[in-house]
């Protein structure tokens, strides 16, 4: 009779497992399916970003060549003036040691923060 009794609950054991296994899988479906859903709407925001920033770029170009030019200008006149700068140093040896000091010698002027 403890045969009987054994077979019996593990015939109800056996089918409770089976339940909780399908319910798993279910679960385990749902999880796929939902990363699936979250990554292609990741994927498409993205993209619209992307799309976004590109139409932007196109819209700020212009501004950016402007102010590129304007740097190139102000390039060229900075070293119209230091070159002015050292050749009034030659011909008027006193104001020599400012040029030294400040580093507008013939590589030009020194960078912002840098020392020597």
């Amino acid at each position: 009779m403890n045969d009987l009794e054994n077979k019996m609950t593990d015939a109800a054991d056996l089918a409770e497992l089976k339940e909780d296994c399908q319910c798993l899988r279910r679960q385990l479906t749902m999880l796929i399916l939902a990363a699936v859903v979250g990554s292609m709407t990741l994927m498409g925001f993205i993209g619209m970003q992307s799309l976004r920033a590109g139409k932007d770029l196109k819209s700020l170009r212009p501004q950016l060549e402007q102010v590129s030019d304007a740097g190139r200008k102000q390039t060229t006149s900075l070293e119209t003036f230091t070159s002015k700068l050292q050749d009034y140093g030659r011909s008027h040896q006193d104001f020599m040691p400012i040029i030294v000091k400040y580093g507008l010698t013939n590589s030009g002027p020194v960078a912002l923060g840098s020392k020597k």
